[in-house]
């Protein structure tokens, strides 16, 4: 196994030290480019499961990250690469969603939580109008999950799901929603609170923001091609294709990911780090 990893990295390795790529990530990011290559060969070599990992999927789907700024760095939760079925994934976390949204300068404030029973105090379906109020709460059962948010004209939206719409979306359009080691087992609150603010801003924000946009089209998805030319493929969807903006419409990550996964991460020590998430 050790064998087969260190064969596994050294080729990684060659392939990022290539002068072709570095220049590549450097026309990216600058002069953070020789930290983001590092951050690619650590998150490879902290998970065993990137060994039957294409290592051309892996730069590809970094090479995303790169695109839009974000950090892989499993300790700040922007971005994650994840191996699932041989190909690497791009994987956009909710701190990367609000991070996106707010360099925009057109958000005041994202708001994304879990709502316990009483918290909710009136809901009017026919304006889309919700009220909270954390004084209110009776128990410590959740019942739902929110996202709004306001933006810089004054523009305002709310999105509210009850654990029963996430868990029928999560059976929906995940492939491993039922599997007792995947995401929506072991972190079914973070899950489903990416799912709602994820809905909320591909949804509701302005369409204008072509590249909050283009990060939530591409989440969860893995790469053929080239840097200069990548080709989403879908891997973890039903129907290999990304999806659309139905009511309950887009996959969220359910990877099973000790080291790069959607919530839960290790840091340096072994120990296991929540992300939001």
């Amino acid at each position: 196994m050790a064998e087969n990893q260190n064969t596994g990295l050294v080729a990684l390795k060659n392939a990022l030290s290539a002068d072709s790529v570095k220049e590549q990530f450097q026309r990216m990011l600058g002069n953070k480019s020789a930290g983001f290559i590092s951050n690619i060969i650590s998150v490879a070599q902290s998970n065993t499961k990137f060994n039957n990992v294409d290592r051309n999927s892996i730069i590809l789907a970094a090479a995303q990250a790169a695109s839009l700024d974000l950090s892989i760095n499993p300790n700040l939760g922007l971005a994650a690469l994840v191996p699932y079925g041989g190909q690497c994934q791009f994987q956009l976390m909710r701190d990367g969603l609000v991070e996106l949204a707010n360099r925009t300068g057109m958000f005041e404030y994202i708001v994304n939580e879990c709502v316990y029973e009483g918290e909710l105090v009136e809901k009017n379906r026919f304006t889309n109008t919700y009220v909270f109020d954390e004084t209110k709460r009776v128990s410590d059962r959740i019942c739902g999950y929110m996202a709004a948010f306001k933006l810089t004209n004054g523009g305002t939206h709310t999105v509210y799901w009850t654990v029963e719409e996430c868990k029928a979306h999560g059976l929906k359009y995940s492939k491993t929603f039922n599997l007792p080691s995947g995401q929506w087992a072991t972190n079914f609150d973070a899950m489903a609170k990416k799912t709602v603010l994820k809905h909320l801003l591909k949804k509701y924000a302005p369409k204008s923001i072509e590249y909050l946009n283009k990060a939530m089209e591409i989440d969860q998805a893995a790469f053929t091609g080239t840097i200069d030319n990548p080709q989403p493929v879908y891997v973890d969807s039903q129907n290999n294709a990304p999806r659309t903006e139905e009511v309950k419409d887009f996959q969220e990550a359910e990877e099973v990911n000790e080291q790069t996964g959607e919530v839960q991460q290790k840091d340096a020590n072994g120990q296991a780090t929540m992300f939001d998430k």
